[in-house]
């Protein structure tokens, strides 16, 4: 049985048709250790039917960390090295791995428009908000006003997570096309959100919805 590092995954055992482990000069001495050997560096394996690991090594990726792995299963996540971040597909298996990529970006368009959803739900409460008594009428306010900030906040992190994720799956050679359509998104949109410098900020509180326009 495989061991599990806090907070990581359980390693797959089943042989892979692809190399999932790759020595990299540059972490070599700083590398965790195991069994008494530095660990190399986990990348996605095509044997892990289930993704379990993989989420884990794309998730680590995603937040300026690398999965070391040892040869009997343990896994530990370590700091990235200075310099450009590595590939975590293994060499000449960009095609492979495109729907993986393109269901990481799926799943996080998919909590954008449920958080755009909760944002318009609690925009539409300040109907209730015009009562007589000042005092009531006040403490109302201050709850909305509390509500709507929890929800914007909600909103911008599944917008900069779907960010996020389509710069990964880019940065992997995943078409900007392909990413659009399978997030059901405009391909001006997926551009606003891969290079948002390029277009004027706006501000969600006078222009709620849509909430990828307003992010950007």
């Amino acid at each position: 049985m495989s061991q599990q590092h806090p907070g990581s995954t359980d390693e797959k055992t089943a042989p892979s048709p692809l190399p999932t482990l790759r020595d990299d000069p540059r972490t070599a001495a700083t590398a965790p250790v195991h069994c008494g050997r530095p660990m190399p560096v986990r990348l996605l394996d095509f044997a892990d039917v289930q993704d379990h690991v993989n989420h884990a090594v794309a998730q680590a990726a995603l937040d300026g960390r690398q999965v070391h792995a040892c040869e009997c299963g343990f896994l530990q996540e370590a700091p990235l090295t200075d310099g450009p971040a590595a590939s975590i597909v293994p060499d000449g298996g960009a095609m492979l791995f495109r729907p993986f990529f393109t269901r990481r970006v799926l799943a996080a368009a998919g909590r954008v428009e449920t958080a755009e959803w909760s944002f318009d739900q609690t925009l539409g409460d300040a109907g209730p908000l015009a009562v007589q008594d000042a005092e009531d009428q006040s403490r109302r306010l201050w709850a909305f006003e509390a509500d709507l900030e929890g929800e914007r906040w909600r909103l911008d992190q599944a917008v900069e997570t779907l960010r996020d994720e389509l710069r990964l799956a880019v940065r992997h050679g995943v078409p900007v096309t392909l990413l659009a359509r399978e997030a059901a998104l405009d391909e001006a949109d997926v551009e606003d959100l891969l290079h948002p410098g390029e277009v004027p900020a706006q501000s969600r509180a006078s222009e709620p919805a849509p909430a990828l326009a307003a992010a950007c």
